[in-house]
């Protein structure tokens, strides 16, 4: 038993400590580049965030088959229509999106201005960047538990009145 402590300890002490080189661990990650799609995104998902943190919902965003996809979720029993329509509605609203014609109160959402840079010639690239972005947002929000027939399930494009509702 004795020889069996001893061993653990001697193997113990032959790991290296947790964080023994923390400047080697923030040079490897400041020598990788986020590129200003990652940052529009981690700025999107903060406004979600912002957005849910006093309506009880919460989120994230990422590109998904060649869209820029906003998922909201919030685990609540019973799972209602309702409650996944007024969730679409506040991420529009907060969007400066009117939910229920779809149109932007500017022209364009709050959110097309999260993927704008002056390093980038957006005029060169697309005259009408704001707007195209605008066109790549869906929202996706799931309320409740999915996988029983009891979560609800709405899509939705950031532009227009359109939502989709389906139990999952």
């Amino acid at each position: 038993m004795r020889r069996g402590v001893l061993a653990m300890a001697a193997l113990l002490a032959a790991m290296p400590a947790a964080a023994q080189k923390p400047d080697a661990v923030l040079a490897a990650l400041a020598a990788r580049p986020a590129t200003l799609l990652d940052l529009s995104l981690a700025r999107l998902e903060a406004f979600i965030n912002e957005t849910g943190r006093t309506l009880g919902f919460g989120g994230s965003a990422r590109v998904q088959e060649g869209r820029i996809v906003v998922f909201a979720y919030a685990e609540e029993d019973p799972a209602t229509e309702a409650r996944c329509r007024t969730i679409v509605a506040e991420l529009k609203r907060a969007a400066a999106v009117h939910p229920d014609t779809g149109e932007p109160y500017r022209p364009a959402s709050a959110w097309a201005s999260l993927f704008s840079y002056t390093a980038i010639d957006q005029f060169a690239v697309d005259p009408a960047w704001d707007e195209t972005v605008d066109g790549l947002f869906e929202i996706r929000v799931t309320v409740g538990i999915t996988g029983d027939g009891k979560g609800v399930v709405c899509r939705s494009p950031l532009l227009g009145s359109a939502v989709e509702v389906r139990r999952e």
